[in-house]
This record gives structure tokens, C-alpha cells and sequence, in this order.
């Protein structure tokens, strides 16, 4: 299993000696773009690249889980484009927004809740 985030609360050793994270120092699509080159070489997602109710406007943090295969899978690659596509429509909603501390800091606890229960049911 492969984690690719860049939530800092998933860069510390809770997850990085349970689990092979790559904490990536970029934007929400960034992350769907890191995670597509993973497709490509094979990985396949296990959570969907627009999870929980949490808009790609409403918030800068990203967090997936793809493992990884021999072959691409057609159906991690259609929901990572189709991903890729409608965060990139819904960018420049926040792109230049500055969040406060408090805010920066609610949208990791919402990503790494979600990406918690997930791992906890894998």
C-alpha cells in the first residue's frame, strides 16, 4: 500500500513505519497528478480520488491510497483524469486564497479522519 498526501499530519513515524507514505510538497491537484504517474506505473487506487464531501475548492489537502499492480487499471486511470479535471475546473476558486492557521490546520484533521477510517477498514 502506498500513501501519497501532502497533509503533514501524515509525516511522522505513526505513518511512515506502518505504512509507505510519499508526503509530496505540492497543491490538492498535485496530488491527483503524482498519483495519476503512479497509475501509470501500474497502482491501482483504493480510494477514490474525490472522497468524503469535501470539495476541491474547499480545501488544499489530499490524501490517497493506491496499491501497487503489474498492469494499469483503466478504471483508477478514468477516476483519476475525471478527478483531475474537475479540480482543475474548481482551482482557481482557492488557488490564491491564503487560509488561515486554524483553517490550514481543520482541513488536515478532516483529510487524515477520513484517510484513519479508510485505513482502518483495509
Amino acid at each position: 500500500m502506498l500513501i501519497v498526501t501532502n497533509n503533514p499530519k501524515f509525516n511522522n513515524l505513526e505513518y511512515t513505519n506502518k505504512y509507505n507514505v510519499e508526503f509530496v510538497d505540492t497543491d490538492y491537484l498535485g496530488i491527483l497528478k503524482n498519483a495519476r504517474d503512479y497509475i501509470h506505473k501500474g497502482y491501482e487506487l483504493l480510494t477514490h480520488p474525490l472522497y468524503g464531501s469535501v470539495k476541491p475548492y474547499e480545501t488544499v489537502y489530499r490524501t490517497l491510497i493506491l496499491k501497487e499492480g503489474k498492469i494499469i487499471s483503466f478504471t483508477s486511470l478514468e477516476l483519476i483524469e475525471e478527478a483531475i479535471a474537475t479540480a482543475s475546473k474548481f482551482y482557481a476558486m482557492n488557488k490564491n486564497y491564503k487560509w488561515t492557521e486554524s483553517i490550514l490546520d481543520d482541513f488536515q484533521v478532516v483529510d487524515k479522519d477520513l484517510i484513519d477510517n479508510t485505513l482502518a477498514r483495509i
